[in-house]
């Protein structure tokens, strides 16, 4: 278990976004979902975000609330859709050190931060991802197998690993992107499945301890509603 060290977090934290932002500028990766929702935090790029300032800045327009933790662990699914569902969302407790963004075994602020936080700030994001947690526990209370796999595939394989296509060319959409290195396997074209309905019950699944190396794009935001909205309606 690591310990909290706020002096090497706000160090890490400052090398991490120098290097690794200029990654996704370079493969021109970013998202106009992220970066509209990224704009609407007011971070100090050169020091890590604190809980309470996260929440303030939701405020006007999700209204998450951000609570640290001094966990170092993944919630288990049905923990977290619950606070996703009540607008919650834990932060785990350290920031990688910066050799470590290819690949680091524990779960950490940075992609809690960087790859989920945007995105929430984003009421058509968030109205997504609350459709999503709503219908994952309406789906485990069904205990319907077939349900739960094709909502796994979403939330690992789009919510983390996605790609979506966007006016100006193929962006990152999932999460992990925008924390990891990962993402410059995820946008050598060769890595890249347009996404079909077929997709969802081909057993792929979020593997967190290695690059996925097969990334799906998704055509719209839209899109992903609609395919949560198919599912809740079979519940």
């Amino acid at each position: 278990m690591r310990t909290f060290d706020l002096a090497h977090d706000n160090d890490h934290w400052k090398q991490l976004f120098e290097t690794h932002f200029q990654s996704l500028q370079s493969l021109n990766a970013i998202s106009t979902l992220w970066i509209s929702g990224f704009s609407k935090l007011g971070l100090d790029q050169s020091k890590r975000p604190q809980a309470k300032q996260l929440t303030l800045a939701l405020k006007p327009y999700t209204g998450y609330t951000f609570i640290q933790t001094n966990e170092n662990v993944i919630l288990d699914q049905k923990s977290w859709y619950t606070m996703i569902s009540n607008y919650q969302m834990p932060l785990t407790h350290f920031v990688r050190k910066p050799d470590e963004l290819n690949y680091c075994d524990e779960p950490d602020i940075w992609h809690d931060i960087m790859g989920h936080i945007p995105f929430l700030a984003e009421k058509n994001y968030s109205d997504m991802y609350q459709l999503l947690a709503k219908t994952y526990l309406r789906a485990l209370d069904t205990e319907r197998s077939d349900l739960i796999i094709e909502l796994d595939f979403i939330g690992g394989m789009l919510i983390e690993l996605g790609l979506i296509r966007e006016a100006t060319g193929i962006k990152a959409f999932g999460a992990t992107f925008y924390s990891s290195s990962e993402v410059k396997i995820a946008f050598d074209p060769k890595n890249q499945i347009p996404f079909s309905r077929q997709a969802l019950t081909s057993g792929a699944s979020y593997d967190r301890h290695s690059f996925q190396g097969k990334y799906y794009v998704i055509d719209s935001l839209n899109q992903l509603v609609e395919l949560i909205q198919q599912i809740s309606d079979r519940i």
